[in-house]
């Protein structure tokens, strides 16, 4: 999760640390962005006759249904989506972590929850190699416009 305009290649980055220790990433399909400076970011995956509300509806569906959200906050900036995702993630209970503090954000992060992509994923990643859990059921989630 995090702003797909201005910092996506972060994301990915993000995204392909988790995806190195065999945890899957739900969303984004890492794809490339069809409409670069728009409001709301579009992948080349993303049927184009769907209206935005309802490819944010699905983005929001996968979130709800992870282990656990990653949030990519460069610089500490979120965007008004992902602070708007956030909210509903928050009130859901679903374990996040953030890549830095999140700026201008009014919920509690304790620091311990501020952890590098890769330090995360080699962190879950050893957890499930001794049998704590396993990686292909874990599923991270990173979107925003």
């Amino acid at each position: 999760m995090g702003s797909f305009r201005q910092h996506y290649a972060h994301v990915v980055r993000a995204a392909l640390a988790f995806q190195a220790v065999g945890i899957t990433v739900c969303t984004p399909a890492l794809a490339e962005i069809v409409n670069p400076g728009a409001e709301f970011a579009r992948f080349d995956t993303d049927p184009p006759h769907i209206p935005d509300h309802h490819i944010q509806a699905a983005t929001l569906e996968k979130i709800f249904t992870s282990d656990f959200v990653y949030v990519v906050a460069p610089d500490g900036y979120i965007g008004r989506t992902t602070s708007y995702e956030l909210g509903r993630v928050h009130e859901r209970g679903i374990p996040t972590y953030y890549s830095e503090m999140p700026k201008d954000l009014p919920i509690d992060i304790p620091q311990d929850l501020v952890i590098d992509a890769a330090c995360l994923a080699a962190r879950l990643g050893t957890s499930a190699a001794s049998g704590t859990a396993s990686p292909a059921r874990r599923r991270s989630r990173h979107r925003d416009p």
